[in-house]
């Protein structure tokens, strides 16, 4: 082997230790995790989403959804959650995550944790329009008096 790559690969490896070593940085697991990895991409890690770009703010705002039929199972059918590969059980599980780290006050007192059975019947039943979907929830839900954008 050459001297060149000999050092690159030596680098890396301790690039690698040196990272693996830092205390500052934070590992994520379950639900928490699928959220870094399928959803803050776009939402990210704080819930604020980029509205000027059409990805919605969760944060006060996102439990709103659970209080219309249609807008419980809509957050479940949402294009980033469904393109996942997700099995049932997890995105129930990164749903419920979102809900109940980004609603603040907004989240119903009579809120039920999503199920895998939920999951399953959502995923089978999506809207064909998005968009479109979303915007009637929110003219709903502003309608009822809860402010969602």
């Amino acid at each position: 082997m050459s001297t060149r790559p000999a050092l690159i690969i030596a680098s890396a490896l301790l690039g690698c230790v040196a990272f693996a070593g830092r205390a500052d940085v934070k590992t994520y697991q379950g639900s928490e995790h699928d959220y870094v990895l399928h959803c803050s991409g776009c939402h990210s890690m704080d819930g604020s989403g980029h509205p000027e770009f059409g990805v919605p703010d969760f944060r006060d705002q996102v439990g709103h959804f659970l209080r219309l039929p249609e807008g419980r199972a809509f957050l479940m059918q949402v294009p980033g959650l469904m393109n996942a590969g997700l099995p049932d059980d997890r995105r129930a599980a990164v749903t419920n995550y979102v809900v109940t780290t980004f609603a603040g006050e907004s989240l119903p007192q009579d809120f039920r944790p999503y199920t895998a059975d939920e999951a399953r019947r959502f995923r089978d039943n999506r809207p064909a329009d998005v968009a479109a979907t979303r915007r009637q929830l929110y003219e709903q839900l502003n309608a009822l008096g809860y402010a969602v954008r």
